[in-house]
């Protein structure tokens, strides 16, 4: 608590606030002495804002955007992707499901049974046809997005070098 009593003032140590700090290469201006300070006032003190950075700093920044250039992405184009998340969950059923239906795992009875019945077993092998219908699918999304994007950078590479005549 302060001294007056008042809970809503905060506590002071009778020193005023610090001087802003300065961005770039200046050095800070030295404290004030305490004895030199002002008393606190009631109000909050004022912040001064903050200077823009050095014009030294951006241009060191952009020397070194132009030193580096940055690399070319390798990341496939959303359509790629996109194509390949269409493509692939149907071909993922269609490759779990049939073996599943001929060997006699996914048939007609055990489709009712998940419906109808009523202990907690009964959801086993959907479970097990979704997990592996979830593992195929993202094989195949990940073989389609890298040879995809493999075949799409081998085109631009092709593109880019003059034919030999």
């Amino acid at each position: 608590m302060s001294s007056t009593g008042d809970p809503r003032r905060p506590v002071s140590s009778g020193t005023g606030a610090p001087p802003p700090r300065r961005s770039g290469g200046a050095a800070p201006a030295p404290a004030t002495p305490a004895a030199a300070a002002p008393a606190p006032s009631r109000r909050a003190p004022v912040v001064a804002p903050q200077e823009p950075p050095a014009p030294a700093d951006s241009s060191r920044r952009a020397r070194r955007e132009q030193a580096a250039p940055k690399p070319a992405s390798r990341k496939p184009p959303i359509w790629l992707r996109v194509v390949a998340w269409v493509v692939a969950v149907p071909l993922g059923l269609v490759l779990v499901g049939i073996p599943a239906r001929k060997a006699g795992y996914l048939d007609s009875q055990k489709l009712l049974d998940i419906v109808i019945g009523r202990d907690s077993g009964r959801y086993v092998p959907l479970l097990v046809i979704v997990l592996l219908w979830a593992l195929v699918t993202a094989i195949l999304v990940q073989m389609i997005v890298e040879g995809g994007g493999w075949l799409l950078r081998r085109r631009r590479a092709r593109k880019g070098t003059p034919a030999s005549v």
